[in-house]
């Protein structure tokens, strides 16, 4: 379970970039890891405790910078859907 957390973690480290993404496999890749830290002390589980915390933490900047910019008019979602219209 230490080897999968690693693994989430760094997945979870390229995508944080994608708040519900990375906040999924950072909670998916917390609870491996402490569930294996807990049941072996291993170090690997350590840092994969590390890596999912350090992504969610940046997972949840993201989503608050986004959610911030869209309230107050800073990001205007709507060109990205013109944009989106204007391919077909």
């Amino acid at each position: 379970m230490a080897r999968n957390s690693v693994k989430i973690g760094i997945v979870m480290l390229i995508l944080w970039v994608v708040p519900f993404i990375g906040l999924m496999l950072a909670v998916a890749g917390l609870v491996l890891g402490i569930v294996s830290y807990s049941n072996l002390k291993d170090d690997m589980a350590r840092a994969g405790i590390f890596m999912n915390s350090l992504g969610f933490g940046l997972s949840v900047l993201n989503l608050s910078v986004s959610l911030y910019l869209l309230l107050s008019g800073e990001l205007d979602i709507s060109i990205f859907f013109d944009q989106l219209n204007g391919l077909d």
